[in-house]
């Protein structure tokens, strides 16, 4: 049985993303005190809580309308699994193709991420590209086949932007190693970018709105009832009455929500930002995003532009190193290390034909996933806690999911009719199937847990093409 989740190490290993930290939020404080009572308290400077603030305080809302926002950030502003992530955007069209509504929705967050960064002029190397899976295993082909001619029967329109290969020839163009792989998912979107300018651009946006109070290196250790329908948030610089309380915080959530401790595990993933050399620069670099999916083997890559070093940023390899619930993202294994610097060769085909044995590694490090017990993402109230709010869960596939789940926990905050506020959400995209209630929670608990599936192996491919949900992998 899953044990509630620890707070976040007061250390971190150094990501890459953070190499270039935003000078107005590092160690930003917007009162050196801290407030005593607010209207809304979110936990969580990453995409969803950019996301949550945005929304509750961006846009055409009065100032009587406005709620007053205080974010409590444990660390440095997005220092935690955004900050630390693959650095793509991957919409899985076809993990989901019973249920167009998830494969909407993605599509949907993706078209949102692409308007916000041209409205705000965030500066944060999007690059829209084609997205290529590669399957290690005939059984994940046949499972690709099937899965993407069930999306093509519900969803044509998205259908129509993914395809399965599966000969030689359009492997090896696709620029994959065969005979090692057995075929491909190709979808034509996707994206790159470097995700903590993304947030911190959000962020630095909402800094002048005098609604936002935002407080880095504020752990909150616990939260509890006042008995008199508002909520204690206990943090080393002293307590907070809030009206409603948004947890944005992902794989930590049951260290809040201990009963949520079997329905979001954590798990640590590895990360490396890897200089080319000469098979993957110049006219050989690598221009899609790349996820690698086969027995043991769940690994993904993007490059960064080459005239900005052109790293391969390369994560996964979680079958070499502790993985599931751990929470500390200060160590970084060196088996897995070595397996990320060493793998690239035998996953892609040179661009000289030869290849390094071992690239070297300019960064190397962790970060704590969110793994759900069906796969989905948990969005909305938290039952029997009247004013708790949770957008967590993501399971390694945040970024084509977060920005809008946290469009819609502001919805539900923003309403006074919770019933209605979540009708509203659904009505404007959230998939009914992420919704946080008790009889999802049951549903969910007649699985079995992260713990099992993830020793199992029971990728989403597997599950979704049985018309089933389940927890998966990026």
């Amino acid at each position: 049985m899953s044990k509630p989740a620890d707070l976040p190490s007061e250390k971190s290993s150094a990501s890459f993303w953070h190499s270039e930290p935003s000078a107005k939020l590092i160690g930003h404080r917007s009162t050196a005190i801290l407030p005593r009572e607010v209207d809304v308290v979110i936990v969580g400077s990453g995409i969803s809580g950019a996301s949550v603030a945005y929304h509750l305080l961006d846009g055409e809302k009065s100032g009587a309308e406005k709620q007053n926002v205080l974010v409590l950030e444990a660390r440095e502003v997005c220092w935690g699994a955004t900050g630390r992530n693959g650095g793509h955007c991957l919409p899985m069209f076809y993990e989901h193709p019973h249920d167009p509504s998830i494969s909407n929705f993605e599509y949907a967050n993706f078209l949102a991420l692409s308007d916000l960064i041209a409205a705000q002029n965030i500066s944060c190397e999007w690059n829209t590209q084609p997205g290529i899976r590669g399957l290690y295993s005939t059984e994940e082909v046949e499972l690709a086949h099937i899965a993407v001619a069930t999306l093509q029967q519900n969803n044509p329109s998205l259908g129509a932007m993914v395809r399965v290969v599966d000969t030689t020839e359009d492997l090896l163009k696709l620029g994959l190693q065969v005979p090692e792989a057995k075929g491909a998912v190709i979808t034509d979107i996707a994206a790159r970018l470097w995700p903590y300018k993304l947030v911190t651009g959000v962020w630095e946006h909402l800094l002048s709105n005098p609604a936002l109070n935002l407080q880095t290196n504020t752990r909150v250790t616990s939260l509890s009832p006042t008995g008199s329908g508002t909520w204690n948030l206990h943090t080393g610089r002293g307590n907070i009455v809030a009206k409603k309380v948004v947890l944005a915080t992902n794989a930590y959530t049951s260290h809040l929500i201990p009963q949520m401790a079997d329905l979001i595990v954590p798990c640590r993933g590895q990360m490396s930002a890897l200089v080319p050399g000469s098979s993957f620069s110049g006219p050989s670099r690598t221009t899609t995003s790349f996820a690698f999916i086969g027995p043991n083997m769940d690994d993904y890559l993007v490059q960064r532009p080459q005239g900005k070093g052109a790293h391969l940023m390369f994560g996964g390899g979680r079958s070499f190193g502790p993985s599931l619930e751990v929470c500390d993202d200060e160590e970084v294994d060196a088996n897995l290390a070595m397996y990320l610097r060493t793998s690239l060769p035998k996953l892609l085909v040179p661009g000289d034909g030869e290849g390094e044995r071992e690239l070297k590694a300019e960064y190397e490090w962790t970060g704590i996933m969110g793994f759900s017990r069906d796969g989905l993402p948990w969005v909305g109230a938290v039952p029997d806690q009247k004013g708790v709010f949770v957008v967590a869960g993501y399971t390694g596939h945040g970024m084509p999911n977060a920005w809008l789940c946290g469009k819609s926990v502001a919805t539900m905050v923003m309403g006074d009719d919770m019933d209605a506020a979540m009708e509203k959400a659904i009505d404007e995209g959230l998939p009914r199937a992420y919704l946080l209630n008790e009889e999802r929670i049951a549903r969910a608990r007649s699985l079995e847990t992260v713990e099992v599936q993830d020793e199992d192996h029971m990728f989403k491919a597997e599950v979704v093409a049985q018309g089933k949900t389940g927890n998966g992998r990026v």
